[in-house]
Parts: C-alpha cells; structure tokens; sequence
C-alpha cells in the first residue's frame, strides 16, 4: 500500500541535523554557480538564472538522502491537491490496485486520457512543474476531449521493484476495464522513471511480468511518449554523457536511487529496457512512439541507444532532442517559476494534438 506521507521513513537524528550544513553546501554551490554563470559555455545552459538553479538541483540530489527529501518535499497526492485549488479546477482522485492512487486533471469523462508517470528516480515525488504544466494545457486547449490521469506511486525505498510497475499496469488497466475506454483513445507517457514505467508496461502488455497479472488488450494503444527515458539502471551498463555541467543530474544520484528502487534484484528487461534485444520490442501494441530528449542531459546517450534498439524491434519512433535543454526541462523549469517555453514541452503538446485529431486513425504496422 501507499503510506501516507508521515508514514515515509523519517530521516534519523542525524540526517535532520545534518539539514543545517546541507543547506549551507547548497548556498555555497548558488553562489558559485552565480560566479562561473558570468562565464557560461557554448555548451551551457543559455539563461543564469536555469544556470544557478540547475547547479542547485544537482547539490540537492547529491547532498541530501532520500529520506531528507522524503521529509522535506510535498507528497505527489499534496501536491496535486494544491494545484488544482490554484487553477481552480475539480479535485477528483481514483484508488487504484495495490495502493496507487489516479489523479484526474480535466473531465474524467473526455473520450481521450493521457495516463502520466512522473519522474523522480523512483524515490521522490512529482514536481509541481508536472502538475503546472498538465493543468496548463488541458485548461488552454479549446476542446474538452482530453484528461490527464496522473498517477501516485510508492516511492523507493518503501516500495521497490516491480510494485511501481505493478501500480502502473494498475493505472492502465483500471482507464481500459474501470471506465470502459478503448485503448486506441489512451496514450501512456512518463518521464525519466515514469519513462522508465511506460516501457515496462509496454514490455508487459507483450510479455506479461511473472509477478504482475497480465493485461490483454482488444486493440492497441493509441500512442506512448516517453521523455528522457531513465531505461538503464545497471551503472555496469549505462551510457552516460561526460558532461553534465548544464543538467540536473549527477552519476552519484543515479547509482543512488538505483540501488534503492532494485533492493537488491538484478536488473532485466523491464528496469533496463536499453539493453533488450530489439526482438523484446517486436510487436508492442501501441500504434505511435514519441522519446523526448535534452541536448545537455547525461542520459542522453544511453536514451539515444534505447531508440535505436527499440527502432530495430518495433519499427519507426519519432525522437526529438531540444537544443541546449537539461533532462525534462518542461517540469523542472516550471517547479522554478522560469515559463519560458521549451523545445520538449512544446513539442510534446502539439504532438498530442495531432495523435488525438480526429484524421488520425492509422494504426502502427
């Protein structure tokens, strides 16, 4: 199940202590990067101010344990709630199988839904860039044909895999069996470990998890995007870019919540989708695919494998790679009040609408 947020291990003694000189690493990392941001890079982030608060966010993923973070942050189900007071919107949430929860953003009864995985590396919860940028789009678009279920899972390390897995089929099935839509009328995205999830359930759908029930489908999903695809976990394995001075991530990070999402397991096919032969992906029922990328990400590397081996299996992906932005820039930018539109964002919403327009009934052969 779930827990609720006071229910999430509590940092000890000395990890809520230790919040003090963190804070203090983290100002001292701003302030640097306010010096070395006067001399940015060909190849750094073109805005100071993303400059400063990227080198923050990597101090932060590095500096603090998940449980500091656990404790310090808002619960995705938190901050859900306070977001739609803030668009003024209808708070609707869904109990799920297996202790998730859906959040629905818009009319539940549109006939197209975009079931989202957020990111987090499995162990934090949604940005409220994430929620911002859902709310903002189902709010500005002139039809009411599409809704956003936004799922809670457990975090790592209270939950580790398959339960995410596990609760994020659950999503999935509940869209196609609880509200009787076809699944040519769903979409499935996720970003970073949500992308991660939506190749898993992809990955199941077509060979069902031994630990998971299988999920039939009468037809094919509509289509499946996946931003910044977290798909290697194995740190013997992943591809990592060099550089990551304009990225929010760091290796020590990645390793980190690894190790506290696999508890222990080996990596296979659904964690590490990047090191599936292409055979894995050969009949994936879904009719169009979208992997979205920043130019600066470190995974970038290891998402540009992911496409290949996917491509040689499944058959044409489109792949779109923003110049010059960090991983899921969207959600991150947006967490820190910067509006300005990005390549992966603004991609991502005409891409919708094109998937779900009338005109567009051809399926993936």
């Amino acid at each position: 199940m779930i827990p609720a947020a006071a229910s999430y291990p509590k940092p000890t003694l000395s990890e809520k202590l230790d919040l003090l000189p963190a804070l203090g690493s983290l100002l001292f990392s701003t302030f640097s990067a306010l010096l070395t941001g006067l001399r940015r890079g060909p190849d750094d982030e073109s805005s100071l101010y993303l400059h400063v608060v990227y080198a923050a966010v990597r101090k932060l993923v590095t500096r603090l344990s998940t449980p500091q973070q656990q404790w310090v942050f808002p619960t995705t189900d938190a901050g859900y709630r306070q977001q739609v007071l803030s668009f003024n919107m209808a708070q609707h949430t869904v109990d799920l199988s297996h202790g998730a929860k859906g959040h629905w953003i818009g009319d539940a009864d549109a006939r197209h839904v975009l079931i989202w995985y957020h990111g987090g590396g499995f162990n934090l919860a949604a940005l409220r860039g994430h929620l911002v940028y859902f709310m903002r789009l189902i709010q500005n678009r002139p039809n009411k044909d599409l809704a956003v279920f936004f799922l809670t899972y457990t975090l790592a390390p209270t939950g580790q895999y398959p339960t995410q897995l596990r609760q994020a089929v659950e999503a999935l099935r509940y869209i196609v069996a609880e509200t009787r839509r076809r699944p040519s009328n769903v979409v499935i995205g996720g970003d970073s470990a949500g992308g991660n999830l939506v190749a898993g359930v992809l990955s199941h759908l077509t060979h069902p998890h031994g630990e998971i029930d299988a999920l039939p489908l009468s037809e094919s999903l509509r289509a499946a995007v996946l931003m910044a695809p977290w798909t290697a976990l194995d740190k013997n394995e992943v591809k990592l870019s060099a550089y990551n001075g304009a990225d929010i991530l760091t290796v020590p990070a990645l390793h980190y919540w690894a190790a506290n999402y696999m508890g222990g397991r080996d990596p296979d096919y659904y964690t590490d989708a990047s090191t599936a032969p292409a055979e894995w992906f050969k009949g994936l029922p879904v009719r169009k695919m979208l992997v979205l990328a920043g130019q600066n990400e470190i995974l970038l590397p290891s998402i540009d494998a992911f496409v290949r081996n996917l491509e040689a299996g499944y058959g044409p992906v489109e792949f779109y790679v923003a110049e010059k932005e960090a991983h899921v820039a969207p959600f991150v930018n947006l967490h820190f009040h910067h509006r300005a539109p990005t390549g992966q964002g603004k991609k991502l919403q005409s891409w919708l609408e094109e998937i779900i327009a009338p005109r567009n009934e051809t399926a993936h052969l």
